[in-house]
């Protein structure tokens, strides 16, 4: 092969040679093209009759510079030889002669080198990973070497080829071991084996992302089975945002984060959150009322003393969890009422976070969504406002807070409302203010809701303080044991008010935190009650139950109905939009239009969207088609 880069210059430089003397002589009038006469003769005299030979020995030189170290003089003379039959061939015959007398026999050459190669290896006793390895770095050197000697085009074909017999020929051996790799998340191996399988052209890697979601759906449901304790919705989150940064690491690093992993891992969360999978793993919460309660704990956490954090953690978690919560009107009404207590009770510990929180709501999911949050945080703004002017222009005694909400929007009933007598102290503060807030706004109605109202009252024992925070009735109890020792129940029902099971509830509530003491074991109508002069408790702040009204078991069942009941109201209100703006409409059509409306806030059903249907025309919002029952049309 030295040899023909050396006949070919000498060639070159006689026909250069014989160009000068055509000219000097002028036996021609025209400049002679020596380097197309020396590339004709070239191919003719050379190149056609020897070109199996060449073409044998080009492959054979590369192959053997595949396996041994690479010798740059020798790259540098395979590269004029693939050039000097491209240049040849073309300047005559084109491109269709020069890939029939060179390229064709070439890669065929190649290709069967390539098959006979790859059969020799003896794949059993190597193993899949080895093998895997072995290819790769023999593919990597294939490209490099090529790369070198080819031309962009030939050197595609080559890798085709290579791929064929090492890559696609051997992927079903090499997949048998697939299932344990994954299942021992053995990541390098892994790694290795996505780019073996990457190499093989149209691969989906079905196999590889069967094994993927068998091993995320395993582990993922494991972390979240048979979670008990008070913080149950901390574990849940915690172990869900632990296992989606792991695997989807694990995407990013092993699988060079391909959208199709990606989706796989967004199916199995997706399922993960299900009621039916929820009950199966033995949580008696919905996965939107967990990430409610979840971001509840965050926003009242008092020990991160940086809210840019508190926010970065909650954000984080929120964007990760949500979008694989199926019914987020559900999260919206739990969230809406853990906020309103937070609010309420003063638990917030800091309103950026909340303010954050709600426009990141309106961020993912539409102003409309976040309509009824923010106005509860403007509420509370003109509640502070308000306070702060009432307690300028009175004087009142006590400190006073006053958190006047919109009856429509936040998620407290005014069905339940404790009704007493409260203590003066409260009472001739509750008359000022409606007094102060009535000339503001005469068209306005109060209901006080004591049930939500928290209180402290600061309580001297032995010359300990102890603060003590509760509801206003259970204030309204305490109050009465300033000027008095002991005090049947008859005698606080006197004071108060009230119903009897509405006072021993909440007489029991004192009772059982060890303010009171009773005289009988049962609280009822014949007992009598003590203030315990003996009470004890390390701590200072004491919070008594009553007083911190946050989201029970017992509640779910309610919340769960209002949301029924509001999509009843907006599967309505989407049939009328489509059908005021559609005028005429068959019945699939109509189920899909409205079901497509509803993705991400619920799932609709067909057979709770065709009773909505029945109501809207009963009550002539829409009628069925003379002619065509299956047709509805609007009634404006």
């Amino acid at each position: 092969m030295d040899n023909l880069d050396v006949n070919g210059k000498t060639a070159l430089g006689s026909f250069q040679k014989l160009g000068n003397k055509y000219l000097t002589n002028k036996i021609c009038e025209h400049k002679f093209d020596e380097h197309f006469a020396e590339l004709k003769a070239w191919q003719t005299e050379l190149l056609q009759p020897m070109a199996a030979d060449i073409v044998r020995l080009l492959i054979s030189k590369i192959l053997t510079n595949q396996r041994d170290e690479i010798d740059n003089t020798s790259i540098q003379i395979m590269r004029e030889v693939g050039f000097s039959f491209e240049r040849a061939f073309q300047i005559s015959g084109g491109n269709q002669a020069y890939r029939e007398n060179f390229e064709m026999p070439f890669l065929e050459g190649m290709s069967e080198c390539y098959r006979k190669e790859s059969s020799e290896i003896k794949v059993e006793e190597l193993g899949a990973v080895k093998y895997v390895e072995k290819a790769l770095a023999m593919i990597q050197a294939n490209i490099d070497l090529t790369s070198r000697i080819l031309n962009e085009g030939l050197v595609e074909e080559v890798k085709s080829a290579f791929v064929q017999h090492y890559f696609t020929d051997k992927k079903d051996w090499v997949l048998s071991e697939c299932d344990q790799m994954v299942a021992e998340e053995r990541n390098n191996e892994l790694e290795s084996l996505y780019k073996f399988l990457k190499y093989i052209p149209n691969y989906d890697f079905e196999e590889l992302k069967s094994n993927f979601k068998n091993l995320v759906e395993k582990n993922l449901i494991a972390s979240i089975t048979n979670l008990k304790g008070q913080d149950v919705h901390m574990k849940f989150i915690n172990n869900l945002l632990e296992c989606h940064i792991k695997y989807r690491n694990m995407i990013r690093e092993i699988f060079d984060d391909d959208n199709s992993f990606v989706t796989v891992l967004d199916k199995v969360f997706v399922r993960a959150m299900k009621k039916n999978t929820m009950k199966e793993a033995n949580i008696p919460l919905t996965s939107a009322e967990m990430l409610a309660r979840y971001c509840d704990s965050i926003l009242r956490e008092k020990d991160m003393p940086d809210n840019i954090k508190v926010f970065q953690e909650l954000s984080y978690s929120f964007k990760t969890v949500f979008p694989y919560i199926y019914e987020s009107d559900v999260f919206e009404k739990f969230y809406a009422q853990l906020m309103s207590g937070r609010l309420i009770q003063n638990s917030v510990r800091s309103m950026e976070p909340e303010e954050e929180m709600v426009k990141l709501l309106q961020q993912e999911c539409g102003s409309e969504y976040a309509k009824k949050l923010t106005t509860m945080l403007t509420d509370n703004k003109l509640s502070s406002d308000l306070t702060n002017e009432f307690t300028q222009t009175n004087v009142i005694g006590i400190k006073f807070t006053i958190k006047v909400s919109t009856n429509a929007v936040w998620p407290m009933s005014d069905k339940n409302v404790l009704k007493f007598t409260p203590p003066n102290v409260i009472e001739n503060v509750m008359h000022q203010f409606e007094k102060f807030y009535l000339r503001k706004h005469n068209d306005h109605k109060l209901t006080w809701m004591h049930h939500f109202s928290p209180c402290e009252l600061w309580i001297n024992i032995y010359e300990k303080r102890y603060i003590a925070t509760m509801n206003t009735f259970l204030l309204a109890i305490l109050l009465l044991f300033q000027d008095r020792d002991q005090i049947s129940f008859n005698e606080v029902n006197t004071f108060l008010n009230t119903d009897e099971n509405t006072l021993a509830r909440h007489v029991a509530i004192l009772v059982d935190s060890k303010f009171l003491k009773s005289d009988t074991k049962e609280v009822s109508a014949a007992s009598t009650f003590k203030f315990n002069a003996g009470y004890k408790n390390k701590k200072t702040i004491v919070i008594i139950p009553a007083a911190s009204k946050r989201v029970t078991l017992k509640e779910n069942s309610k919340i769960i109905k209002t949301v029924e009941a509001d999509r009843k109201g907006f599967l309505q209100t989407v049939i009328v939009r489509v059908m005021k703006k559609q005028k005429e409409m068959c019945h699939n059509d109509l189920i899909a239009e409205v079901i497509s409306k509803t993705e991400g806030r619920f799932s609709a059903s067909a057979s709770m969207i065709k009773k909505e249907i029945e109501s809207l025309i009963e009550r002539e919002y829409l009628s069925r088609k003379p002619d065509n029952k299956n047709v509805y049309l609007y009634i404006a």
